[in-house]
């Protein structure tokens, strides 16, 4: 079993499993109907995600030589669930078997490396997530002729209190509350098995911004690529940190996408997710819908010289004729990659730790947009007056979260909780003047 991509004429892009070692590869059945009635209208990252998960579980339960589909066909999930200790404990160990006593005699076979225990919890849940579609989608059809639709409706739901509460005791490790666990130290957390980075929000420091952007500066000498390619990768960061947008949406925006308006500069995020002229392999998607996000006068004029005299790259001394409307792009011509995005950041990451060690735990493009949606806030709490409120409207404008998305009052709570923790602090302080005095 393989997970494959299947692309339309039309440029959208389908995520499917197959049957490996067939010259033409046929789906699995019902995870290809999952995906089709379920996941259709998903990003095609997060269909393969699910898919993945799914992938992991069917694989597990080969080994015990129960045939997943035909279990669901049968609508028997009481020995799908009985697979769930077994599965739960493969993860975590590297996709080893769990019974070695049926190990011995056999071909020993090179484990998976080991998952990090919130993507096991991940698989867990998208699993969960499957399971529960199929019992809503089976059951009623297995017993149509057999019960009342009564009789169903108890099975069913027996079926579902089932999943849902053998699927909780092997989620060790779910999303914790924030304000929570804000207090604890990271050798707290590590005992508890809730990741430090988990019970925080990575925004960057004053003093870790002013590095990375002295490391990233065109020219400087501690810039760690080649000079060909600087001016494109500090253009990235600088929209990163000025827009808070996505890597997907970053790397989907046309040439044509930065514009001069009437009163300032802005970017166009667009949804491009099916582009029948992307080559990539790994196509960048757009999480949510459309907006624009304004921009600085001096960044737009970075852009204007970027496209003007360093957007293509060199061949023979002569810049190249490009066949894509992208904004960034690669030394080869083509549209630049997630991997590619994501090894220039590790490049800065890795030139910064050995400088600095250990100031900055991470660096990724969410990085960028936890510190954009920060400062943001704050700004237009601080600077401009806004009450609370005001300005949460405004964050989920500029970021592109929907009517119903929960993100903005996340930083909302995260902006008053350090706001209340620095006034306390002052108050403790002067109370302690006072009695010096």
């Amino acid at each position: 079993m393989k997970l494959i991509q299947c692309r339309f004429s039309s440029g959208q892009r389908v995520p499917l499993l197959v049957q490996a070692g067939h010259a033409a590869p046929l789906p699995i059945l019902i995870p290809f109907i999952y995906v089709q009635l379920k996941l259709r209208h998903r990003a095609y990252n997060t269909a393969a995600a699910h898919l993945r998960a799914i992938q992991a579980f069917y694989t597990y339960a080969k080994s015990r030589d129960i045939n997943i589909d035909d279990a669901i066909l049968a609508c028997h999930f009481e020995s799908i669930l009985a697979l769930l200790d077994g599965y739960a404990i493969w993860l975590q160990s590297g996709r080893q078997a769990d019974n070695l006593v049926a190990r011995i005699g056999k071909v020993e076979t090179v484990p998976f490396l080991q998952i990090d225990p919130r993507t096991r919890d991940q698989y867990l849940r998208l699993l969960k997530q499957y399971l529960s579609w199929c019992v809503t989608r089976y059951i009623p059809r297995a017993r149509q002729n057999s019960t009342t639709q009564a009789n169903i409706e108890v099975v069913f739901a027996d079926v579902a209190d089932v999943i849902e509460r053998r699927f909780e005791s092997h989620i060790i490790n779910v999303r914790p509350d924030h304000a929570r666990y804000r207090s604890l130290t990271d050798a707290q957390l590590q005992i508890i098995n809730v990741r430090p980075d988990h019970a925080r929000y990575r925004s960057l420091t004053d003093a870790q911004l002013q590095i990375i952007r002295t490391l990233i500066r065109p020219g400087a000498a501690e810039n760690p690529f080649p000079e060909r390619l600087q001016l494109r990768n500090w253009l990235m960061i600088e929209l990163l940190l000025e827009t808070g947008i996505r890597r997907g949406e970053l790397l989907k925006l046309y040439t044509t996408d930065i514009n001069q308006g009437s009163q300032h500069a802005y970017v166009s995020i667009n949804d491009r997710e099916h582009d029948p002229g992307d080559p990539r392999t790994e196509e960048p998607a757009l999480k949510t819908h459309g907006w624009t996000v304004g921009i600085s006068a001096q960044l737009y004029e970075v852009y204007e010289r970027y496209i003007q005299g360093e957007r293509r790259p060199l061949r023979n001394g002569k810049p190249m004729k490009l066949l894509y409307r992208y904004l960034f792009i690669s030394d080869r011509g083509r549209p630049l990659s997630i991997r590619a995005l994501s090894n220039v950041l590790d490049r800065l990451f890795l030139t910064i730790e050995l400088a600095h060690p250990g100031l900055l735990p991470t660096l990724s493009a969410h990085d960028f947009r936890h510190t954009f949606a920060d400062r943001f806030l704050a700004y237009l709490v601080e600077k401009r007056g806004h009450d609370l409120e005001r300005a949460t409207d405004e964050l989920r404008r500029v970021c592109g979260w929907s009517d119903t998305s929960t993100m903005p009052r996340r930083y909302a709570s995260r902006y008053l909780a350090e706001s209340a923790n620095l006034h306390n602090a002052q108050r403790a302080s002067a109370a302690w003047s006072r009695l010096d005095s």
